[in-house]
């Protein structure tokens, strides 16, 4: 699969989960093989922590990438 291809992908909400120390969301294909979830840091006061950094996990098929580099040399080998 290519870049392009992955652009057209929709994908939707699956699941909302808000934690002591951040939010997390997921999102997943219409099929459920392609996804990623972002994690963002909370303060004290349960608001997006200032300077926080965000961080996005991808799923290919169940299995997790935790960075970009990775997952996109996985992605190439990927069959829709």
């Amino acid at each position: 699969m290519t870049i392009d291809e992955l652009k057209k992908v929709p994908f939707r909400e699956t699941c909302h989960m808000v934690m002591e120390g951040e939010y997390t969301t997921t999102y997943m294909s219409k099929d459920g093989r392609l996804g990623f979830c972002d994690h963002v840091p909370r303060d004290k006061y349960g608001m997006v922590k200032k300077g926080g950094r965000a961080v996005r996990h991808f799923m290919i098929d169940g299995k997790v990438y935790k960075s970009k580099k990775k997952f996109l040399e996985a992605i190439k080998d990927y069959n829709p």
